[in-house]
């Protein structure tokens, strides 16, 4: 069940700096903090600058928080990751064209999905909270266009 957005904004190349600044805000807000927020923005970021880089130059970010997780949903209108590059398990090799930022993901975060094709993809990364993490800015935090 997702509930209302902490954070809903474009972004583009230009944007990259305030986009993490934002997502850094509210995953703070939620209660990570540490290593575990390192971690999540590291994998967020890869998310954004995947989709600038590979989906078309610009996306939307979302943000949410659900049982005990905060999710972050990056959403691209690219052509698609190809299956090679998502499929694949270990770190590519340096020479490889891509698939650095994914294995990233995977690893920084409590769980990452794919949903890929033609017509973009949408990354929706998982990152568990602390127990008792404050809910009070759960509400009213959108912004962006």
């Amino acid at each position: 069940m997702e509930t209302l957005p902490l954070l809903s904004m474009g972004f583009d190349g230009a944007r990259l700096q305030a986009t993490r600044h934002a997502v850094s805000g509210r995953a703070r807000g939620q209660g990570l903090a540490g290593e575990r927020l390192e971690d999540f923005l590291a994998a967020v970021n890869e998310g954004v600058v995947n989709a600038v880089q590979h989906g078309g130059g610009q996306g939307r970010l979302r943000m949410w928080r659900v049982d005990g997780a905060l999710l972050c949903e990056v959403r691209d209108t690219g052509p698609g990751i190809p299956d090679p590059v998502l499929d694949a398990e270990g770190l590519p090799p340096c020479a490889a064209p891509g698939g650095r930022g994914i294995w990233l993901m995977r690893r920084l975060s409590d769980e990452v999905r794919f949903t890929t094709g033609p017509g973009g993809t949408v990354v929706r990364l998982s990152m568990r909270l602390p127990a008792g993490a404050d809910m009070t800015e759960a509400v009213g935090r959108v912004t962006g266009s």
